[in-house]
């Protein structure tokens, strides 16, 4: 029996990409490596999170006549995640953007694949969240803290698709110019063409996407915001709140305040869009990810 205040040796190393727009002191407190995702604006390339600060992109962004493109990062960036991540450890979990939401499910299981030649003795799993943003980021990090606790591979993914089941991520759009000329999700772009005039807002949830309002004013967007995270969640179990936006951050502070005064929050953060994440939806949005403090289904597969 470990002695108390003993330490658990970390047997799983967990790695998730720049989508999950994870804050700073949650990467370093937990040990998460990230992949940074490339995207191209003019004839430059940059990484996600490390060659263009959040300011300088949208300033960018909202001078240019060019959109950004996004691409998945490429195997050989994932194997190096994992090489980094796996130094210590003898198993590395992927935990993935939503695959109905990016393409970066084909190079993921291309570099799996080379792992098992160059991580040899490593095992490395994938876990699709079923998100984006903290919603993304939320299972990696349940990923890491049972890790931190010791748990083998299995036990680890079992935690970490727990709280993807129950994870909420929903956002309202300032504009639809941005989505309009790059989304590639169907049930948006659909809509697209009839809500220019308005301020949807989407809904994400065990990889499905969903338009679930239309509102016509920015304040009314933000309440009905709030509302759908006291809608979507059970009202007895605490909440884990990461509120994001993109340069919105009075708005995101504003809609934090607002859930702190209906629900008791587990944890809760204000975290900005990354560059990757801004390009789809531009300057404005703010949205919510979030999940209800209920860990009795962590057993199950």
């Amino acid at each position: 029996m470990a002695s108390p205040g003993a330490v658990a040796e970390r047997r799983v190393a967990v790695v998730c990409e720049s989508t999950a727009c994870l804050p700073a002191e949650l990467r370093e407190r937990y040990q998460i490596e990230v992949v940074p995702v490339p995207f191209v604006f003019g004839s430059t390339t940059f990484l996600d999170g490390l060659d263009l600060d959040a300011d300088a992109f949208y300033q960018r962004l909202a001078a240019s006549s060019q959109m950004p493109s996004t691409s998945p990062p490429e195997p050989g960036a994932y194997l190096a995640a994992w090489q980094r991540a796996a130094h210590a450890c003898p198993a590395v979990l992927l935990v993935t953007v939503a695959n109905g939401i990016a393409t970066f499910e084909r190079s993921a299981r291309l570099a799996q694949a080379q792992a098992a030649e160059q991580l040899a003795g490593t095992r490395v799993e994938i876990l699709d969240s079923g998100s984006a943003a903290m919603g993304q980021g939320f299972v990696a990090v349940a990923a890491a803290r049972a890790a931190a606790e010791g748990l083998d591979l299995d036990s680890v993914c079992a935690r970490a698709r727990a709280v993807a089941r129950r994870t909420n991520l929903v956002v309202t759009l300032d504009t639809l110019r941005y989505l309009a000329r790059t989304s590639r999700i169907p049930q948006i772009a659909s809509i697209v063409s009839s809500l220019l005039d308005l301020k949807p807002i989407i809904r994400f949830a065990r990889g499905e996407v969903h338009p679930v309002a239309r509102v016509r004013s920015r304040r009314r967007s933000l309440q009905q915001l709030v509302e759908l995270v006291g809608e979507l969640s059970p009202l007895d179990q605490p909440l884990h709140v990461a509120v994001h936006h993109a340069r919105a951050p009075v708005e995101a502070n504003w809609v934090l305040a607002r859930i702190r005064e209906q629900r008791q929050l587990a944890e809760a953060y204000v975290t900005e869009f990354t560059p990757v994440m801004g390009a789809y939806c531009g300057p404005g949005l703010v949205g919510a990810s979030f999940y209800p403090d209920h860990l009795e289904e962590a057993e199950e597969a």
